[in-house]
């Protein structure tokens, strides 16, 4: 596996696809996180070449880069450190890219924080895209799910099997599109629901009131703030709807 353990997509009609769900969306400035050898960018800077940034942690791919795209702009940089702000500008961004499995989901947090994000195509392990897409109530329910509802609409786009990149990796990977779309107006209260998310989904194998207690919320409140919102003393946390974490949150709060 390469350093960063970076695995490269080299299905020309798959980067194709991924480029096409740009299409129609209106942005100012697009980055790409992690072009590695270039495979999507190749479908990406002629199109939107002038208003394009790549964002490269690996020294080694960016004289590959530069050679292959003259004039691309490229940040050799670990995103998680980059500065949003200075990268994308002013106005609406559109981020897309494979994003490397082990670090994925800070990725992800980080640009649906972004408050200029106007769409995102990011490609994910499988499993990852699960988590992001399952409903109440299935195994892969819990914080990202909750996270993403909170900031994004999110899609699926396509399946892709492992075979599909260099060195070939042990699980598939899933595209997901997100659009923004704001579920809380209140900054403040957004940040206590996910911090009471986050503490739920601790213990996730224990009821709510519990992995709560364990948490370090007064049982007695969680159990009652739990039977107050509507739901069963013995529900678990895969179980609430991002509307009963609201609730929940609400409730334990004093509002």
């Amino acid at each position: 596996m390469p350093k960063y353990s970076q695995v490269f997509l080299n299905d020309k009609d798959i980067c194709a696809r991924i480029a096409a769900a740009l299409e129609g969306a209106s942005f100012d400035r697009l980055v790409e996180i992690g072009p590695g050898g270039g495979a999507l960018t190749d479908f990406l800077f002629p199109e939107y070449g002038g208003r394009m940034c790549a964002v490269e942690i690996d020294k080694r791919l960016v004289p590959g880069l530069n050679a292959k795209f003259p004039g691309l702009e490229i940040v050799n940089t670990d995103f998680l450190h980059a500065d949003l702000e200075k990268i994308a500008g002013p106005g609406k961004t559109a981020f897309i890219g494979n994003l490397p499995y082990e670090c994925a989901t800070p990725i992800l947090e980080k640009t649906l924080l972004f408050a200029g994000l106007e769409l995102a195509v990011f490609m994910f392990q499988k499993e990852v895209a699960h988590k992001i897409l399952s409903a109440p109530g299935g195994p892969d329910y819990g914080y990202l799910t909750l996270l993403t509802g909170c900031r994004a609409s999110s899609e699926l786009l396509m399946e892709i099997k492992a075979e599909s990149f260099q060195p070939v990796p042990a699980v598939d990977s899933s595209v997901v599109v997100f659009r923004p779309r704001r579920y809380f107006s209140d900054k403040a209260e957004e940040l206590r629901v996910l911090n009471l998310v986050k503490k739920a989904f601790l213990h996730r194998r224990k009821t709510l009131v519990n992995s709560l207690a364990l948490c370090g919320i007064d049982k007695a409140a969680a159990a009652a703030a739990v039977a107050q919102a509507g739901f069963k003393l013995n529900a678990r946390p895969q179980e609430i709807p991002l509307d009963g974490f609201v609730r929940l949150a609400g409730l334990l709060a004093g509002k």
